[in-house]
């Protein structure tokens, strides 16, 4: 029994045994590939068997990718390998040659603004300007528009230059602000403008290129785009005209947050101290005017329209009577005749 547990320990040992047990475990690396060599995309790890098959049962089905993952692994290991610390080997793959064809079209170009195309028919080069400009006041690179703006230097001057012959209500900062403010409502107006403009041109583009198709999906963005603005403009100004239908004139109505403070109407009195030459001018305009209105008046009366500003005789009669009529009149003087 002693010997047989050493035999049986030296056949367990014997590495011969072992190698020849693995080799028929494991299939070789080495792979036929047939009359007609594999064809090998490696930026794609692909492998193409470009030979006909003979059998469509499983096991040579299996036996035929196991051949083509074999032989990709194989040129994937015959490439440059760079050790890294943390995931090992790695194999730098070339740039794929397989040319592939595209899931989705080609992008349309950006349609073009109304300025752009009209710079390109008058041959004018656009040049962009800087987001940031030199302050000479405060020596600082400041930005040109947005906080803290460069365009809103005249607004912030806590003093301005007035001419001698100018109004003395005229203020400076809030005639900038509004033209400022005017500029930006005008730009929005266009922006707007160029966003319908482009959604109609990209609409009827794709209506005749594609018939009975799906149309464009950028042409339908803008489209729901410039709709939405359009809409969000209307509710902002419907929303104003309800806050002003209120007995506070929306003074006292409760804000969204967020929500900009609406502004009203200012009163503007004329200075106590003014130029002769346009206090006259102010006169003669209110003369003027007052005798307009007297000539429509009388205009009114000739024509038989003015019967408003007649004296109610009825009311005038029951007045002087108390009351009582016409014929109270009549019996009065009756009975002042009959005195006498």
């Amino acid at each position: 029994m002693p010997s047989a547990i050493v035999s049986d320990a030296t056949t367990s040992l014997d590495g011969t045994a072992l190698a020849s047990a693995s080799t028929s475990k494991y299939k070789t690396t080495s792979v036929d590939q047939g009359p007609t060599p594999y064809q090998f995309d490696l930026g794609l790890l692909t492998s193409i068997n470009p030979n006909p098959l003979t059998s469509t049962s499983s096991p040579y089905l299996l036996s035929r990718a196991r051949d083509g993952v074999q032989s990709l692994v194989n040129k994937i290991f015959a490439l440059p390998i760079t050790r890294d610390p943390e995931n090992g080997p790695l194999a730098t793959l070339p740039a794929f040659t397989s040319k592939l064809p595209r899931e989705k079209s080609m992008p349309k170009p950006k349609p073009m603004t109304k300025w752009e195309k009209f710079a390109k028919q008058k041959g004018i080069q656009s040049k962009k300007k800087d987001k940031m400009v030199f302050d000479e006041a405060t020596k600082e690179w400041v930005p040109r528009w947005g906080y803290k703006g460069a365009n809103k230097d005249a607004e912030d001057q806590w003093i301005h230059e007035l001419k001698n012959n100018g109004n003395t209500d005229f203020d400076p900062a809030k005639t900038a602000k509004k033209e400022r403010l005017a500029k930006q409502a005008k730009n929005e107006k266009q922006r707007l403008g160029n966003l319908a403009r482009a959604a109609a041109a990209s609409t009827a583009s794709s209506s005749s290129s594609n018939k009975g198709g799906l149309g464009d999906a950028n042409a339908a963005k803008l489209a729901r785009a410039a709709a939405r603005e359009k809409r969000k403009a209307e509710l902002e100004a419907d929303v104003l005209r309800s806050r002003a239908s209120t007995a506070s004139m929306g003074k006292f109505d409760k804000t969204l947050k967020g929500e900009h403070k609406q502004k009203g109407l200012k009163r503007k009195f004329d200075a106590n101290e003014k130029d002769v030459g346009k206090e006259r001018e102010s006169n003669l305009a209110l003369l003027e005017k007052l005798g307009t209105a007297k000539m429509r008046k009388n205009a009114k009366l000739a024509e038989g329209q003015g019967d408003r500003e007649l004296v109610n005789a009825r009311k005038a009669v029951q007045f002087a009577t108390g009351g009582h009529g016409v014929t109270s009149m009549g019996a009065r003087g009756a009975r002042k005749g009959g005195r006498k």
